[in-house]
């Protein structure tokens, strides 16, 4: 934690270390008690509060477009995507409690020997109120008070005094999101959490390749576009190797959804004279070659010799190299 973190965030860090998993088993039982909140409770707790025949003050159904009555889930540890989000939900868990799992934990005998010791809470209706009209705005997230936020700390701090468990245990890590590994449960945590919500309100699920697609934001390389692409700059390069004029070579525009592919003559580069009738672009390269023994000054003579032209600045990238002005740099001319 740092002076950055919001309050409730510190209020939530707090209550999670003081409750945290301490093994692999414990991960596993906190996902089967996570699975039961979110798509059973939670589920029945909204069909409590408005049953199937409940009917708005105007004798209209409550449960009409575009809402959807919600069916509690029954966990069932042969559901794949049930013992899928128990598997990248405990991972998760153990990764930022930075705990040591092996292969072996992973696998279904031992998850499902852990699951038959846990004890699942029963449901209980809450009496927390459910606003449903669209136009009230919704409250703030958690509001933390400064006796909340004291309170965290007292609690930490008598939890690091009483807790004879190592120091390690005090330390959560951060996750960041990354797609493209598959064995950190991210993908197949975003897939399980999502496709079970949506079997709650009967919404069509989504593959794991849909999913990793949406929650990286990946744009998917159209075959097509990128054939064409290949193709124009490869005449293009021809045209290079055959050292053929300007007017030869074309710019592309193409768009493939309308479909349009237009052409057009590539402009000069700008031209900025030097002298009279001597001219570089940005695309000129000039070599000047020395030989071992090769200084600056005589450098600035190759130059003027080549291009008729005094030298009035070297630089190299960022670096200074020789400005006249600067006495210091005068007697580079020869040392350097």
């Amino acid at each position: 934690m740092d002076k950055t973190m919001p309050p409730e965030n510190v209020v939530k860090v707090v209550k999670f270390l003081t409750t945290r998993p301490k093994d692999w088993a414990e991960c596993v039982s906190l996902a089967r008690i996570k699975f039961e909140k979110y798509y059973n409770h939670k589920a029945k707790s909204l069909l409590h509060a408005f049953p199937l025949n409940h009917k708005l003050e105007n004798g209209s159904p409550f449960w009409q477009t575009p809402k959807r009555p919600p069916t509690p889930l029954n966990f069932d540890l042969k559901n794949d995507l049930h013992f899928g989000f128990i598997l990248s939900t405990a991972k998760l868990y153990s990764s930022i409690c930075g705990l040591r799992v092996s292969e072996e934990d992973y696998k279904f005998d031992k998850i499902a020997s852990i699951l038959s010791t846990v004890k699942v809470p029963e449901f209980r209706p809450s009496s927390k109120p459910i606003i449903t009209d669209e136009s009230v705005k919704a409250p703030p997230v958690m509001e933390v008070s400064k006796d909340d936020v004291e309170q965290s700390f007292s609690t930490l701090l008598a939890f690091t005094k009483e807790t004879t468990v190592a120091q390690d245990y005090l330390k959560l890590q951060a996750l960041e999101f990354e797609k493209d590994d598959d064995t950190n449960g991210h993908i197949d945590f975003i897939t399980a959490a999502s496709n079970l919500r949506a079997e709650m309100y009967s919404i069509e699920t989504a593959d794991r390749y849909k999913t990793k697609r949406i929650a990286g934001k990946i744009v998917p390389a159209i075959a097509t576009t990128t054939a064409a692409v290949a193709g124009l700059v490869t005449i293009e390069l021809i045209k290079v190797v055959m050292e053929l004029p300007l007017e030869s070579y074309r710019n592309a525009f193409m768009t493939l959804a309308l479909p349009a592919l237009v052409f057009s003559e590539p402009a000069p580069p700008e031209k900025t004279v030097i002298s009279g009738s001597f001219t570089c672009t940005i695309w000129d390269k000039w070599e000047v070659r020395g030989n071992p023994t090769f200084k600056l000054g005589d450098f600035m003579q190759k130059v003027k010799e080549m291009y008729k032209m005094d030298v009035s600045m070297i630089v190299q990238g960022v670096k200074m190299v020789y400005i006249p002005a600067m006495p210091a740099h005068r007697k580079r001319v020869s040392k350097l």
